[in-house]
C-alpha cells in the first residue's frame, strides 16, 4: 500500500496540479447516458441492471455495526492514479449510525436512524488526505460505554428496540417509565448532520473552530474542528427569544441565510434558520428560528398547529421567504405505541398538507393554506422566488422543490427507509424497500394566495438525500430567481433494476428532465454526495464531488472524487477501515 509520503504518492501529487479534471484513470468506471431517456430504460442500461442484479454482495457488511476507530489523523492513499484538483482544500465530515446492537443484552436498534453517532472525517490538502472516524462521545454513548457497551439504554427512537433473539419490540411499564425518564435527561445522540454555525470563522491562535453534530431534536453535540473531539452535548438548545414552551423537535436540516450579503456583513456573521416544534399551554407550535453566529436565537413567527404535533425533516429557505409544509402526519404521544413502533411508524395520518409561506424581514406569515393533496417528504432539494410574467397576473411565486412521495410508506411504512430487522434478512427483504422519491414543486403564488403542487413523472429513477451545487451557499454565492438545473443524489433499484442492492449515484438534469449522467459499480454503495465548486468555473456543474462509498468485494470504505460534469471518477482515496451507511455531512473549505 501506497503511503502519503511514498515516491508513487508523491508523483501522482504533481501530476495533478497539469492534468485537472480532464485526468481519467483507467479504473474509474461511469455511464454518460445519451438522448432522452426521460421516460424510458435504454436497452444497455436495462441489461446492465439485470447482470448486477445477482452480482451485488455484501450489503449487509454496510449497515453492520463498526465499533472501530481512528482516534488520530491518519494518511490515506490515492490508489487508482487519479488526483484531487488543487482548490479542493478543506475537511469533509460524514456523520451516521454506527452501533446497533448490544449482543450480550439481546438489545438490538431496529432503525438505522437510531445508532450511536459516528463522524467519519476527511482532511485533504494539496491533494493529499488524512482521515478520522470516532464516536462522538455523549451522555447517550457514555451510558452504552458505562454498560460494557452490554446494554442499550431505553429510550424513545425512530424505531423501537428490539429483542435480537425473538425480533419483538421490548415493552413493559418500567421501560415505559425509564424512556421518558432517559428521553428527557441524557438524550443526546446526534447521528444525523453536521452544521457550522460559524462558516465565515476559520482556525486561528485567537480562535478555536467548532462546528456541531445535529439530529431531529433539540440536542446538539460540538466538536473541536481541528482534533475532531467531542467538546460537549446538550440535550437542549438554548431559549430562543420569543419561544413559549418546550422545544421537543427541530430539523437536521438548517439553512444559512440566502439573502445577499456584503462582504462586511458576511465577515460579521452568517445567519442560521430552522423549524422547531415545540409544546405550550395553547398546544404545539412551529416556530421560524433563527441563530447568529454568535449562538443568540430568536423566534422569527409561530404558528399554531391545531391537529396534532408535525414532524418535519427539513424545510425552504430563499432570500426573503421561508416555505414551512407539513406532511399529513402527526406523532401519536402514547408511550406504549412509541415504545412498540417507533415515532415514525407511530404517527398519526392526518387528511391535508399545510403550506406555510413566511416574510423573513417582517415575520409576517403571508400564505396559510391546506389542500387535499397529500405530500410527504424527507428533504428539500432548493427555493426560488421566480416573478411572474404579465401573462400570468405578475407578482412572485414562492417554488419549494422537494424529493417526495404521494404516499407516506418510505416514511412510516411496512417496507421504511432502513428498517434494519427488514434489511438485514437478506436481498428478497430489502426488494420490498420503497424505489426512492420523485422531484415535486410547492409553487405559492403570493398575489392570488394559490398553491400549486406539480410532480415529475418524466424521471424514473428513484433517490434520495439530494444536493445542489448551492444546498449550504451563503452571500455572494446564493441564487434565488430560479432553481438549480442540477441535482445529484444516490438511488437503489439503479437504472431499472429489481434489485435494491443495484445502488448508484445520480446526475439529473431539471431543464432537460433526465439523468443526464450516473456512475454505479457493483457492490459499491454510496452516500450523499457534497459539491465543492470550482472557484474559477463558469457553468453550475463546474467542481467536484465527494461521497463516502463501501466496497462491497473488498470490505473497504473509500472516498471517491467525482467530476460532477460527467461523474467520472477522478481519485479513489483507500482508507482501510469500514464505515456503515451514513446520512448527512459538511465540506468546510480551508
Amino acid at each position: 500500500m501506497k503511503t502519503l509520503g511514498s515516491p508513487v504518492f508523491l508523483a501522482a501529487t504533481t501530476a495533478c496540479y497539469s492534468c485537472g479534471l480532464a485526468f481519467v484513470p483507467q479504473q474509474s468506471r461511469r455511464r454518460r447516458i445519451l438522448g432522452d431517456v426521460s421516460t424510458r430504460i435504454t436497452q444497455e442500461q436495462q441489461q446492465q441492471a439485470e447482470e448486477t442484479t445477482t452480482a451485488n454482495v455484501n450489503f449487509e457488511e454496510w449497515i453492520e455495526d463498526a465499533p472501530d476507530e481512528v482516534t488520530r489523523w491518519k494518511s490515506c492513499p490515492i490508489t487508482d492514479g487519479g488526483c484531487i484538483p488543487s482548490y479542493v482544500e478543506g475537511t469533509l465530515i460524514r456523520n451516521g449510525g454506527a452501533i446497533w446492537t448490544a449482543p450480550n443484552n439481546n438489545d438490538e436498534f431496529s432503525h438505522i436512524f437510531d445508532g450511536f453517532a459516528k463522524i467519519h472525517a476527511y482532511k485533504i490538502h494539496n491533494s493529499q488526505v488524512e482521515c478520522q472516524s470516532r464516536f462522538l462521545q455523549g451522555s447517550w454513548y457514555k451510558a452504552f460505554q458505562k454498560s460494557n457497551k452490554q446494554s442499550i439504554p431505553v429510550g424513545i427512537g425512530t424505531g423501537p428496540v428490539l429483542d435480537s433473539a425473538t425480533q419483538q419490540p421490548k415493552l413493559g411499564v418500567v421501560r415505559i417509565i425509564q424512556a421518558l425518564i432517559n428521553s428527557a435527561t441524557i438524550f443526546d445522540n446526534t447521528p444525523v448532520n453536521i452544521w457550522d454555525y460559524q462558516p465565515h470563522m476559520k482556525e486561528s491562535d485567537n480562535h478555536k473552530k467548532t462546528i456541531s453534530a445535529l439530529t431531529d431534536a433539540p440536542p446538539r453535540t460540538i466538536i473541536d474542528f481541528n482534533t475532531m473531539d467531542t467538546i460537549s452535548s446538550s440535550t437542549l438548545n438554548p431559549l430562543a427569544s420569543g419561544a413559549k414552551g418546550y422545544e421537543l423537535f427541530i430539523t437536521a436540516h438548517p439553512l444559512y441565510s440566502q439573502a445577499k450579503a456584503a462582504t462586511a456583513a458576511v465577515c460579521d456573521g452568517v445567519d442560521t434558520y430552522n423549524v422547531a416544534v415545540e409544546l405550550g399551554l395553547q398546544g404545539p407550535r412551529v416556530n421560524l428560528v433563527r441563530e447568529t453566529s454568535r449562538g443568540e436565537r430568536s423566534v422569527i413567527t409561530s404558528v399554531l398547529s391545531t391537529d396534532g404535533i408535525p414532524y418535519l425533516h427539513s424545510f425552504g429557505l430563499s432570500a426573503n421567504y421561508a416555505m414551512i409544509v407539513l406532511q399529513p402526519l402527526r406523532l401519536d404521544p402514547s408511550p406504549d405505541r412509541l415504545l412498540e413502533l417507533g415515532f415514525l411508524r407511530a404517527m398519526r395520518h392526518v387528511d391535508q398538507t399545510r403550506i406555510v409561506v413566511v416574510g423573513l424581514a417582517s415575520g409576517d406569515v403571508v400564505i396559510d393554506k391546506s389542500i387535499d393533496e397529500k405530500v410527504y417528504f424527507y428533504h428539500s432539494i432548493s427555493q426560488a422566488e421566480i416573478v411572474n410574467g404579465q401573462e400570468d397576473g405578475g407578482g412572485v411565486t414562492v417554488s419549494l422543490r422537494l424529493c417526495a412521495y404521494k404516499t407516506p410508506d418510505q416514511i412510516t411504512g411496512e417496507h421504511q427507509f432502513m428498517r434494519l430487522e427488514q434489511a438485514k434478512k437478506g436481498r428478497q427483504w430489502r426488494n420490498k424497500l420503497h424505489r426512492g422519491g420523485k422531484f415535486c414543486d410547492i409553487n405559492c403564488n403570493l398575489l392570488d394566495q394559490s398553491v400549486k403542487v406539480e410532480w415529475n413523472d418524466e424521471i424514473k429513477q428513484g433517490y434520495e438525500l439530494p444536493v445542489t451545487r448551492y444546498s449550504r451557499a451563503y452571500g455572494s454565492e446564493c441564487i434565488s430567481a430560479k432553481h438549480p438545473r442540477y441535482v445529484y443524489a444516490f438511488g437503489a433499484f439503479a437504472l431499472g433494476s429489481q434489485d435494491y442492492d443495484n445502488w448508484g449515484l445520480f446526475k439529473f438534469d431539471l431543464e432537460k428532465n433526465k439523468v443526464s449522467s450516473y456512475y454505479q459499480q457493483d457492490s459499491v454503495y454510496l452516500s450523499e454526495p457534497i459539491f465543492v465548486p470550482n472557484p474559477d468555473g463558469e457553468t453550475e456543474d463546474d467542481g467536484v464531488l465527494l461521497s463516502q462509498a463501501y466496497f462491497g468485494r473488498e470490505s473497504e470504505t473509500k472516498l471517491l472524487v467525482f467530476n460532477a460534469r460527467d461523474m467520472e471518477v477522478i481519485a479513489t482515496v483507500s482508507t482501510g477501515m469500514r464505515a456503515p451507511l451514513d446520512f448527512h455531512g459538511a465540506w468546510i473549505p480551508n
